[in-house]
């Protein structure tokens, strides 16, 4: 009797520190999936960047370089205004930052990367690796636009085209790199990471049959287990992030695609930070709960042969 009673409490053990597992690894797989397939929480991270002194010193060096050379490609400049229009495409560069056009079409480049990124993670084979790249056509055309209306009634003005073909300006950030993360690697944990809400049912079912399974005294017990599982993952996720973190971070540098990787890189560390303090504010709780209901349960187990 004695056995089938610990076996039960084992097993019972087992699945809830099963159910942690599983609510943690939904917890993750729905963070991540949301980053992947929506644009709201890639906005929320480089929405902020439009503002950003660093990017607001690189980006009209990136933006007029692109910009003259698509103007010079399609109209023939005389050579004694080519130092005009670089100074002129080179001052609509820095006024385009505070063109009020720029924050919407910063958004739509941050869009275009994510479902360019998101496009061919899913396309990619063997073992190609996709990188994040952006593509600067949206800043391309609110530069142009700031461009026209500077030079409005100029000589210059007159020169110019009243339209300059945008195609796509692509900036290749060469992130994540193959040797630290690659893209076959990473496509698996999205399939499992999509996988959330099955992860999320099996953690309540794993975690109704555990107590369900336990007797009355164990019960406490595989609580305090649970806790200690939450603790002990919380920690991991920290420990994991804190190797893994300089090993997949972007080369260090000033240019856009810099500011833009490491400003990912950013993200990642709170959104684990984040999972890290949830699991131990949980496991805490799971803890007490348990330590506190075994005492209750043991007082009342000594007090009810005085009863009787």
């Amino acid at each position: 009797m004695r056995i089938a009673t610990a076996a039960r409490n084992i097993l019972a053990i087992v699945l809830l520190m099963l159910a942690v597992l599983l609510g943690a690894g939904s917890l993750l797989g729905s963070a991540a999936t949301t980053v992947v397939h929506t644009p709201e929480p890639l906005q929320r991270i480089l929405g902020p960047l439009a503002t950003d002194p660093q990017l607001r010193q690189v980006l009209p060096d990136e933006i007029g370089a692109a910009l003259e050379e698509r103007i010079t490609g399609g109209a023939a400049v005389p050579p004694q205004l080519a130092g005009p229009l670089h100074n002129a495409v080179a001052t609509a560069g820095a006024a385009m930052l505070d063109d009020p056009g720029f924050p919407a079409a910063w958004e739509q480049t941050i869009e275009e990367a994510r479902a360019d990124f998101t496009a061919r993670m899913a396309e990619a084979k063997g073992t190609e690796q996709v990188t994040l790249r952006l593509d600067l056509a949206p800043l391309l055309g609110s530069g142009w636009g700031t461009l026209q209306a500077s030079l409005e009634g100029s000589v210059l003005g007159a020169l110019l085209p009243t339209e300059v073909p945008m195609p796509p300006a692509v900036l290749e950030t060469g992130w994540p790199d193959a040797q630290q993360l690659p893209t076959p690697t990473l496509n698996t944990w999205l399939a499992v990471a999509r996988g959330w809400p099955w992860l999320l049912a099996g953690a309540v079912v794993a975690a109704a049959a555990g107590l369900l399974l336990a007797t009355r005294g164990g019960r406490p017990w595989a609580v305090f287990a649970a806790g200690c599982t939450a603790l002990a993952l919380g920690g991991a996720a920290r420990l994991w992030f804190a190797v893994l973190g300089p090993v997949i971070a972007p080369a260090q540098g000033a240019g856009v695609e810099s500011l833009v990787t490491g400003r990912l890189l950013g993200a990642l560390e709170e959104e684990v930070g984040r999972f890290a303090a949830i699991l131990g504010g949980g496991g805490i709780v799971l803890v007490i709960a348990g330590i506190g209901w075994a005492i209750v349960a043991g007082l009342a187990a000594h007090r009810a042969p005085r009863r009787g």
